[in-house]
């Protein structure tokens, strides 16, 4: 068994530079790559996709991926995991072994697939079995929304990777898997590490959330010091490497832009993570307050002193439901008293909107410009008067045919007032609006499944 393993963090979102993984593989020296596709919103997208398609639902970014990564990887025994699958792990694994075959390493690939996070098929089920499924941020009642359900999909934990790797894969395809249980399944595989040792449990998890977000850690997201970041153009992806002890030093690809300090470190432990006592993660509660972060060398930190607690009973869900239309522009105000000009434009717009008198259940309006994103700080934080100003345009209705109504009307700001630049290119679109449901369901009720679709050998 290996004293340490190197994993690298390839993606931190689908969309992220596709270039990433293959440099961590080729440069890294990595015993695995980890790569996160999915965000709360990227599920209702994948599952709209697979009611137009029923061959597509997963992050199609994987295969320009896996055409630049994947010889690589198997000639250099780096397995490859990753939650591309999204609503349709298997068809997405499928298109990994075609894929396999086409790069002439089909015999040297076994692919898992890992389903069983989907619960749109199930929700009947649960609802006849007392599982309420309301908000847990606002407490409405699911039945608000039953009707208009567009996803469901519980976030699992490390198990299924762990048994996906266990019965010999090394390209694993997961849907709704959380994201630092990737991690956290591949050091449990390496290390024997049990479901119940919940302090290693912890610092899997941490090494998994310090990668899961790619190049956030590394100084993309360096909120106390980003003009300092050098390099940002060819920042570095990062890589952790753990002891079976827990032990962490996190670092990122040789020779790549960015930086990896205390900083960073600690912004990126913070970024989405609640309650730092009790940081919940379907495979254990994670303590960040005992948490040890020092600086080794440059680009290399330790992160030592995990502890965790069992995991909730529950799994967190994130569902998705239809909720109405929108629509939005953007003008450009120039040349003297642009904000002027942009009010002028809004009242305008206002009165020509209102004698419709359709059904907008909402409008809102921005100066970008003049303090749009800060409009309730009191002092102001901008107080002069610019000379350019963007006016945005926003609304929302439960009736299409309304909102394409008001597009049209949008069109009368050509007549006044004049200086101004439309930023939004033909007339505005109205596009259906697919709104978050965060909800929970007993983990007993939640069935992950394995299945391994090639039997090659890898090497």
């Amino acid at each position: 068994m290996k004293t340490s393993v190197r994993i690298g963090g390839g993606l931190g979102y689908w969309g992220d530079d596709i270039s990433a993984p293959g440099k961590l593989v080729r440069e890294g020296a990595l015993d695995y790559l980890v790569m996160d596709f999915l965000a709360e919103v990227t599920m209702s997208i994948l599952r709209k996709q697979m009611q137009r398609d029923p061959d597509a639902g997963y992050a199609t970014d994987i295969i320009p991926i896996l055409r630049d990564v994947l010889v690589d990887a198997v000639d250099r025994g780096v397995t490859i995991i990753c939650n591309a699958g999204g609503v349709n792990p298997v068809g997405c694994a499928r298109r990994v072994q075609e894929l396999a075959r086409e790069l002439g390493v089909g015999d040297r690939v076994r692919v898992a697939a890992i389903s069983g996070d989907d619960l749109m098929p199930r929700v009947g089920e649960l609802l006849e079995r007392g599982v309420g499924l309301d908000n847990t941020e606002t407490g409405e009642p699911f039945s608000d929304v039953a009707g208009r359900l567009a996803g469901a999909n519980a976030y699992i934990g490390a198990e299924p990777v762990v048994e996906a790797l266990r019965r010999g894969a090394n390209v694993v395809i997961a849907g709704r898997v959380a994201d630092p249980s990737l991690t956290l399944g591949a050091l449990r595989h390496a290390f024997g590490w049990k479901h119940d040792e919940w302090d290693l449990l912890a610092a899997g998890i941490v090494a998994g959330h310090l990668i899961e977000c790619g190049a956030h850690v590394t100084g993309g997201n360096h909120q106390a010091g980003w003009e300092d970041v050098p390099d940002m153009a060819e920042i570095g992806s990062p890589i952790v490497e753990v002891d079976g002890h827990g032990r962490i030093e996190l670092s990122k690809t040789p020779g790549s832009g960015g930086v990896v300090d205390v900083s960073t470190t600690i912004e990126q432990l913070l970024y989405e993570i609640g309650d730092p006592r009790a940081y919940l993660t379907p495979d254990v509660s994670a303590d960040w307050t005992t948490l040890r972060v020092s600086q080794l060398a440059p680009d290399v930190v330790e992160i030592t002193g995990a502890s965790g607690r069992p995991a909730p009973r529950t799994l967190k869900v994130s569902a998705s439901y239809t909720d109405g239309y929108t629509t939005s522009s953007l003008w450009l105000y120039s040349a003297p008293d642009a904000v002027g000009r942009a009010r002028k434009a809004r009242e305008v717009l206002e009165r020509r909107i209102a004698r419709l008198g359709l059904p907008i259940d909402a409008v809102h309006w921005d100066l970008i410009g003049m303090d749009a994103v800060h409009e309730r700080r009191t002092p102001r934080t901008f107080t002069g008067r610019p000379s350019e100003v963007v006016l945005r345009f926003a609304a929302r209705s439960q009736d299409r045919a309304a909102l394409q109504r008001v597009v049209v009307e949008l069109g009368t700001v050509f007549h006044g007032p004049p200086g101004k630049t439309t930023l939004s290119p033909g007339r505005a679109r109205v596009s259906s609006v697919v709104s978050y449901w965060p909800t929970l369901a007993p983990r007993e009720l939640v069935h992950p499944s394995v299945e391994l679709l090639q039997e090659g050998t890898p090497s």
